[in-house]
């Protein structure tokens, strides 16, 4: 049973990896330094700044691509090699069945305990990491006032509907 599901992880890890390569990200810009504000759900924003070619690497485009009808084989051939496991299990002492589950839960302990301990994102050879601690704004308008005094400009957050322009004649924005 434990070979059994080594096996469909190995088959998933080998599918996973092949569907990952680094496609195509835009044009190449050379030793230019960006900023990119990103939107998560529950109106939280995380504020990314690197170089261009790197942010574009890991916030851009398709990370995985479509799975070749062979891949897609191998998945779901690993996918019924783990419900076949549960098959075996019946014909394994009760012993047996009791050091699977204690591995599974093991496996899954450590994989959380690893996770929790990830201070960082790695993803086609770019670091992504947090720096500082996270800030909490009363307003979403404090945050582009903040934003716009650290980068001096305050068209981004115009273009965002974040701020609206103070000066000149408002027009209507056509979506």
């Amino acid at each position: 049973m434990l070979g059994v599901l080594v096996l469909a992880r190995l088959i998933n890890a080998v599918a996973m990896k092949r569907r990952s390569r680094k496609g195509w990200k835009g044009v190449k810009e050379e030793g230019v330094y960006g900023d990119l504000l990103v939107l998560l759900s529950q109106d939280r924003w995380i504020r990314m700044r690197g170089l261009v070619d790197d942010l574009k690497t890991v916030a851009s485009g398709q990370w995985l691509r479509d799975e070749t009808a062979m891949e897609s084989f191998a998945v779901g051939f690993a996918t019924l090699l783990v419900y076949g496991t549960t098959v075996l299990g019946f014909n394994a002492s009760t012993l047996g069945n009791l050091l699977v589950a204690c591995l599974l839960v093991v496996s899954a302990g450590l994989l959380a305990l690893c996770n929790s301990m990830t201070g960082c994102l790695q993803m086609f050879d770019c670091v992504v990491r947090a720096e500082g601690k996270a800030k909490k704004y009363a307003r979403r308008l404090d945050l582009a006032k903040e934003l716009i005094e650290m980068s001096g400009r305050d068209d981004w957050a115009i273009d965002l509907g974040l701020i609206v322009p103070d000066k000149g004649p408002r027009e209507a924005v056509m979506l």
